[in-house]
């Protein structure tokens, strides 16, 4: 079966997410992050001239650069693995897809088949959130993973013990797609809802992760701190260094305070503790 892969670059970076759904919705079965926006995957059969179309007027509103090619059937499965390369996080964390070789010395290790999803670990976000949690100790903890994606963080959460995990999403796609990493990773103790932040409502969480984008966290962020304990530590990424201030004033306002951040190719994460 022969694939068309479209490579896309958005003029603004957040609008990658929005662009996968709108793609998954034309027929596009798998993505890939890249590092200016990701590569989509569709059945030649069922790349039409109407799909073509809608494409084009996707195009207009977003405003991104592409590239189109075919991929002959033989070279399909060479063609998305080269393209998703395993990932060594601080020397401690190990993220790779099911196609590629176990590789021993890493504490954890959590295999990513993303699909429809993004949280592959080589997104800046997902990196600095990740290198972020290995600090903490997760034992006994409840743990929060907001806007999951492949269920990446709440995987992790669970490979360091964490007691519970929730994940939630907004997108189906991500729903499905993290209940199959799960179990692949064969880890437990974590439960996967559709939804938004109201999925939290009557929850307590030791730790909330949320590596959305800059205005659902400040819409957001009122209801991370009501559903975390006292000493509580909240991780957010999903925004650029630009708007950092504005987050931390806000985290500020709600009683949060500061333990630390980093930054990465413009991308930003804060992580804070509730004192109040």
């Amino acid at each position: 079966m022969n694939y068309f892969e479209l490579d896309c670059i958005p003029s603004i970076k957040e609008h990658s997410e929005i662009l996968i759904v709108k793609l998954g919705e034309l027929g596009f079965e798998s993505f890939l992050e890249t590092e200016l926006g990701f590569k989509g995957y569709v059945q030649q059969e069922l790349f039409t001239e109407t799909v073509k179309g809608q494409l084009l007027d996707l195009h207009r509103q977003f405003q991104f650069k592409e590239h189109l090619k075919l991929i002959p059937d033989e070279n399909w499965n060479q063609e998305w693995e080269k393209n998703f390369s395993p990932i060594n996080v601080d020397n401690l964390c190990y993220i790779c897809a099911s196609f590629h070789p176990p590789v021993s010395g890493f504490r954890y290790t959590v295999v990513v088949n993303p699909k429809m999803s993004f949280g592959t670990g080589h997104h800046e976000t997902t990196a600095l959130v990740v290198s972020q949690l290995l600090k903490l100790d997760l034992k006994g903890k409840r743990v929060c993973d907001m806007g999951c994606g492949t269920g990446i963080l709440g995987i992790l959460s669970s490979k360091m013990d964490a007691q519970s995990v929730l994940a939630i999403d907004t997108d189906q796609w991500a729903v499905e797609n993290s209940l199959e990493n799960i179990d692949t990773n064969k880890v437990t103790g974590i439960v996967v809802k559709k939804g938004d932040v109201q999925q939290l409502a009557g929850n307590s969480f030791h730790v909330i992760l949320a590596n959305i984008n800059r205005n659902v966290l400040l819409s957001d962020m009122e209801q991370y701190v009501r559903s975390l304990t006292k000493e509580g530590i909240l991780i957010v990424s999903g925004f650029f260094d630009m708007d950092a201030p504005r987050i931390k004033a806000k985290a500020e306002d709600l009683g949060l305070e500061m333990l630390e951040d980093s930054y990465k190719n413009k991308w930003a994460m804060l992580c804070l503790v509730k004192k109040i």
